[in-house]
């Protein structure tokens, strides 16, 4: 059986020496004598995983292929610059210029945005990508409200729709089931969903989620089944439901708002043409992928319970009370909760819209 995925210890000590080294440097790509402009990009996942492949990968090679081989990459994935609740600081200071940002790492940086990951609002990943990019783009309010003022820029948005509920020992048939589980969640509105169910949140990274399910840390995970194959959870799951629609996870691919100002302005718009097409690779890749990740705890042996349309309804009277809350937490911040939610009910319906009419 395989071990938990772990970085290498040397890493460690990577981010501290960076940030010591680069304290007095300002944030800003490395530009080369013959024009040529060099970022450092660092994300915390795995090889293999869609966000490094379909995201990263594609936004890099896009933007190197549009610039014409002005736009060159460092790329340090895998947690090798720090944790992923760490990259936003990290890029905020330079010590690279552009990596992956989950609102769910870090909630109280980007409240608003933990919209995009409540339950029941998101089934196609290519619906939720494009709705949210716009959202998160200049003029939109999760741009004005959560990513400009902390002088980051999204490039690539990705979103994992359909989290399900992975278990150990014990099924999961309706919202009931859950009530006094032990979840490990990966933080922010996934966190009140599941406190919204009666089951408890544990926080933790993902590398750790393998050896706390086996042991019995936990009962089981809330994920997306495209992040069950990279960290081997067929192995120690047992049972998974198949149409909850507990939350999404949405992950963007940002970039320091100084660093963005110091490209030149073809090499802004390589990067922005370069980051929608990432996003809709990754899109794609990430709809591929749950379909793939159930296919594989299937084969596996886990047991898959379907949500049928006869219990489709408690589950969705389980999630209202949760958006309600949702906001009003965010009102008690001073956050417009109420308008996030509805423009981002408005932006999906355009983009299913706008799918339907191009079929």
């Amino acid at each position: 059986m395989r071990q938990s995925p772990r970085r290498v210890g040397a890493l460690l000590a990577v981010p501290l020496v960076l940030l010591l080294g680069s304290a007095c440097a300002p944030p800003a790509p490395s530009l080369e004598s013959d024009g040529v402009y060099t970022l450092k990009v660092a994300d915390s996942y795995p090889v293999g995983h869609p966000f490094a492949e379909a995201g990263a990968g594609v936004l890099m090679e896009r933007a190197r292929e549009l610039s014409g081989g002005r736009l060159r990459f460092d790329y340090f994935p895998a947690e090798q610059m720090g944790h992923a609740a760490d990259l936003p600081s990290l890029i905020r200071s330079g010590v690279v210029d552009l990596g992956s940002v989950a609102p769910a790492y870090v909630p109280a940086e980007l409240p608003l945005s933990g919209v995009a990951d409540l339950p029941g609002l998101v089934e196609d990943s290519c619906t939720g990508s494009v709705a949210v990019a716009r959202l998160m783009s200049e003029g939109g309010v999760l741009w004005q409200e959560d990513f400009q003022p902390k002088n980051l820029r999204p490039l690539v948005v990705g979103m994992i729709p359909d989290y399900e509920v992975l278990t150990g020992s014990r099924p999961v048939h309706t919202p009931q089931d859950l009530r006094g589980l032990q979840l490990r969640s990966s933080g922010g509105t996934i966190d009140r969903a599941v406190e919204g169910f009666g089951a408890a949140p544990v926080g933790m990274p993902a590398t750790e989620m393998y050896e706390a399910i086996s042991r019995g840390t936990v009962d089981g995970t809330v994920l997306g089944p495209v992040s069950a194959a990279p960290y081997h959870l067929e192995e120690v799951t047992r049972y998974a439901t198949l149409g909850a629609r507990l939350g999404s996870f949405t992950m963007t691919y940002s970039i320091n708002e100084a660093a963005w100002e110091v490209l030149p302005e073809d090499l802004r718009d390589a990067l922005r043409r370069a980051g929608q097409e990432a996003t809709r690779s990754l899109c794609a890749a990430l709809q591929e992928g749950n379909a793939e990740g159930r296919q594989t705890l299937r084969d596996a042996g886990v047991r898959i319970q379907r949500i049928d349309e006869a219990q489709r309804e408690a589950w969705n009277r389980a999630t209202a009370p949760i958006h309600e809350q949702w906001t009003a937490n965010m009102a008690d911040i001073g956050r417009p909760g109420a308008a996030a939610l509805r423009d981002l009910k408005d932006e999906l319906r355009r983009v299913e819209r706008e799918n339907h009419d191009d079929d």
